[in-house]
């Protein structure tokens, strides 16, 4: 939906969502987290939707902008946050939100939502943190909208994993989704949809690309680390 912004009417938006929930979201979920999935048969770590929600939803949001076309020029002349108090505020809520459906998806009060939650927050600061070094190397000053868009992509980025891996695993991933969450934005002039929520989703979907191979890779290491 945030692909649709002030741009699509509502009914269509909602007949999208029906049959994008039962053609699309659907078989991805069974495909990861089914015993019968390929994924799952393939040994794919997904501990709470890095690929049914956050892949899924973010090139679903890409072609539902391509259909809408792009913005008009006038609109792209100060195109900029309409107020940063307000995305921060939904920013520190997401967070909270966020934190509920990491450790939510333990099923129940034990040490893997604890550690879901523990890791969902490291990679958050950090990747926050990349982010805003990143642009103060550019543009010399920090930003909170840099920080808040650190923010969600570590979040994102530890979606598949938070259960997973350990708290120094979950470091390197905030750094590194960080940076490629952030460069990732700066080639929007190759985009022809240059919508700003279609970026944060292109971004969002790269990042959970990214966890999903730092999952399983870094799950393996913390086993062995462990054993």
């Amino acid at each position: 939906m945030g692909a649709v912004a002030e741009r699509g009417r509502l009914i269509p938006a909602l007949v999208f969502i029906f049959f994008w929930a039962t053609l699309v979201y659907c078989p991805i979920a069974c495909w990861v987290w089914n015993i019968n999935g390929w994924g799952f048969k393939y040994g794919v770590l997904d501990y709470a939707g890095g690929g049914p929600v956050e892949i899924g939803s973010g090139l679903s949001a890409l072609a539902y902008s391509m259909v809408l076309g792009k913005r008009q020029e006038k609109m792209m002349l100060n195109f900029r946050p309409h107020n940063v108090s307000l995305i921060t505020l939904g920013t520190i809520l997401l967070w909270f939100g966020w934190l509920g459906f990491n450790g939510g998806s333990a099923f129940g009060a034990n040490l893997r939502a604890v550690m879901a939650c523990w890791n969902s927050c490291l990679a958050a600061m950090f990747a926050s943190i990349t982010w805003c070094l990143l642009d103060y190397r550019l543009a010399r000053k920090w930003s909170m909208v840099g920080w808040c868009s650190g923010c969600i992509s570590g979040l994102v980025a530890a979606t598949p994993a938070s259960g997973f891996i350990t708290p120094w695993a979950s470091v390197i991933l905030g750094v590194v989704t960080g940076i490629v969450a952030n460069f990732s934005t700066k080639s929007k002039s190759m985009y022809l949809h240059k919508t700003l929520i279609e970026l944060t989703h292109l971004q969002s979907s790269s990042g959970s690309e990214l966890t999903i191979v730092w999952t399983c890779s870094l799950s393996t290491v913390s086993q062995e680390w462990s054993a």
